[in-house]
């Protein structure tokens, strides 16, 4: 599999529609994980409700050996290097297990829950990520060598 990574663009927004169910805002970005010989994207990575010093974000993964392909370290460098925010968020449906166990496996922490905010009896589970804490960032030497 020939992995490239490209920026959101309304050409994608369908595929995202589909795959994410997002509200797309005004201020809403992206890296795409695309399957450069088939033309498939893999996986998606959006964000969102950028402020000062953070920004919401939203992931999809379609296929998991985008990860090995350095997929999470695109998105977290893009956020935290090239945008210089210092801190990512993530409001997961507190029914959506695999996604709440993954955003902690990758180090996000739970920072509080919003009581049935997702719907009757879901709560929203609340995460975040403080640059400092992501080991997901490239420096400069690792993407050159890259």
């Amino acid at each position: 599999m020939n992995v490239i990574f490209t920026a959101l663009t309304p050409a994608h927004h369908g595929w995202i529609a589909e795959n994410l169910d997002p509200i797309f805002c005004d201020d809403t970005r992206g890296i795409l994980a695309l399957d450069k010989d088939k033309g498939t994207i893999l996986a998606a990575g959006l964000m969102d409700q950028w402020t000062k010093t953070s920004c919401q974000m939203h992931v999809v993964i379609r296929n998991p050996f985008v990860i090995r392909h350095g997929f999470i370290h695109e998105v977290f460098t893009y956020v935290f290097s090239y945008c210089g925010r210092k801190k990512a968020f993530a409001l997961i449906p507190g029914n959506n297990k695999e996604s709440v166990n993954f955003a902690k496996r990758i180090g996000f922490s739970e920072i509080g829950r919003l009581p049935e905010a997702y719907d009757e009896g879901v709560d929203y589970v609340v995460c975040q990520l403080d640059r400092e804490n992501c080991k997901y960032i490239y420096d400069e030497s690792e993407k050159e060598a890259a």
